[in-house]
């Protein structure tokens, strides 16, 4: 007679395979990953096609310093740039135009054309070239290239006359607002989500550093040798971009960029169906305003008020560069320790306080410690408001989003000034002025307090929420317990 655990067993055994056979059909085979390159730059290994690893948190975090400092270099171009067009330019035009004041403006308005033909272009060209496994950078050094030759030719561009200042300004235009998007996309692609306040952060210090050098050289060796010396910095600047990143390629997708997908991005923004990206734009486009209002409307503003000369108020735009240099990189720092919503609120908070005090100032002595205070605070949004709005974007749809993000931010200094001008109308002068800051700061805090807590925060973008969706799958498929739906909030 065989033992009993051989009948038991012989009993059993057409149930067992009955089984196994069930679960064979209803979840097939999961063919066995294949070895991924190894990423020595980050210390983990490169995502295979259509997965995005599940981070580690227990992995040690490395900050990227040196990336975060070569990235800064971009904001040490427009550093070098806007500060010497915006001196030079207009008084270069009117000298060959004379005091035809609607001529001028429409060679003024050639930077904004170029803005809107080629921020959204040069996003799409981006995103195309790193869906195809290329990249962004060759994009940024044409522009870099194409501004350091218009640096270098504008000074003497007088000399052919009217048709040659435009052209020095198209050549010159067409370099930064190539750069734009695809330098913005390209942060995010380079900057673990962590430390992108500090890559930010990065960029204003060294944009307000070279605001702050070139403005003096500007003053002190007159416009050829600044523009000169200018030329010569962005091709410096050029070659360490060259040299120094290594942007890893992205995976090839299907996903093609076109204008189609600028215009559903916007729809998506306009209708809300990515959490708090509505108010988000909202609040940059607010924070762009409160810039605008102090840089175009303080001169006029100062001068009433406090009678002072037109040279004396230069003092107040290097109080708010000088807020700019000290408050940007602590601000990075903030936003990664306390988190980016709450950074930009309380940036937001601080300027509310600053602005209604410097509308009940006393005196000019009074404004200049409290300017410098408001530019400090306002470091805190402008330095966390994009890695709280790129977050929510795939990597294949940065540079669309970042063109989007400029494009705010150009749509709030094309509002402010018009509605700036018309409430001045309304008040007989320019006496308001930080009033009117006031309430735009206002109405910015109303916009990100609509913003969802959590949303835009690093590690909850859509490249991490597959790559913990896929990691919960896989570990259903080991343990047996099926697929099952994936979690809403990872």
């Amino acid at each position: 007679m065989p033992p009993i655990s051989t009948i038991i067993t012989s009993m059993l055994q057409p149930a067992v395979d009955a089984n196994r056979s069930e679960v064979g059909r209803s979840r097939p085979e999961l063919p066995s990953p294949e070895p991924r390159p190894f990423d020595s730059a980050q210390g983990r290994p490169e995502p295979v096609e259509g997965r995005t690893p599940r981070p580690d948190p227990d992995a040690p975090v490395r900050v990227p310093y040196f990336t975060c400092l070569l990235v800064g270099l971009g904001g040490l171009f427009y550093g070098v740039t806007g500060p010497l067009l915006s001196t030079f330019v207009p008084i270069l035009v009117r000298n060959e135009l004379g005091d035809h004041r609607t001529a001028i403006g429409m060679v003024m308005a050639i930077d904004n054309v170029l803005l809107l033909l080629l921020v959204p272009w040069a996003g799409l060209v981006s995103d195309r070239a790193s869906n195809r496994g290329g990249s962004r950078l060759p994009l940024v050094l044409l522009g870099f290239g194409l501004a350091s030759v218009g640096m270098a030719v504008f000074p003497l561009s007088a000399g052919f006359g009217i048709a040659g200042v435009i052209g020095a300004i198209v050549l010159l235009y067409s370099g930064i607002n190539t750069v734009r998007s695809p330098f913005q996309a390209l942060v995010a692609d380079l900057v673990p989500s962590r430390h992108r306040p500090l890559a930010t952060g990065s960029v204003t210090f060294q944009m307000c550093v070279g605001a702050i050098v070139f403005l003096m050289l500007g003053r002190m060796l007159g416009m050829a040798p600044a523009f000169f010396i200018g030329a010569g910095t962005i091709l410096v600047i050029a070659l360490a971009f060259g040299a120094g990143i290594r942007e890893h390629a992205a995976v090839a997708t299907a996903a093609e960029a076109t204008f189609r997908s600028l215009v559903d991005a916007v729809w998506s923004i306009a209708r809300g169906a990515v959490p708090g990206m509505r108010a988000m734009f909202v609040a940059i486009l607010l924070l762009q305003m409160i810039f605008q209002s102090f840089t175009t409307w303080f001169a006029l503003h100062a001068t009433e008020r406090f009678g002072v000369r037109p040279e004396d108020v230069t003092i107040g735009f290097i109080a708010w560069a000088l807020g700019g240099v000290i408050g940007s990189l602590p601000g990075g720092f903030i936003g990664v320790r306390i988190g980016r919503r709450n950074a930009i609120l309380a940036g937001f908070g601080v300027m509310f306080a600053c602005l209604l005090a410097l509308d009940r100032a006393g005196g000019a002595r009074t404004l200049i410690p409290l300017i410098g205070l408001t530019s400090a605070a306002w470091t805190l949004p402008s330095v966390n408001a994009y890695p709280l709005f790129i977050e929510q974007t795939p990597r294949q749809q940065r540079g669309v989003l970042a063109a989007l993000y400029l494009l705010s931010m150009a749509l709030g200094g094309a509002i402010g000034d018009p509605l700036n001008g018309s409430l001045f109308d309304l008040a007989h002068g320019y006496r308001p002025l930080f009033l009117m800051m006031t309430s735009y700061t206002a109405l910015a805090i109303v916009a990100m307090a609509l913003v969802p807590r959590g949303a835009g925060e690093a590690g909850t973008g859509p490249d991490a929420e597959g790559g913990l969706r896929e990691g919960a799958q896989r570990l259903s498929h080991v343990s047996g317990a099926g697929p099952g739906p994936p979690r809403a909030n990872v």
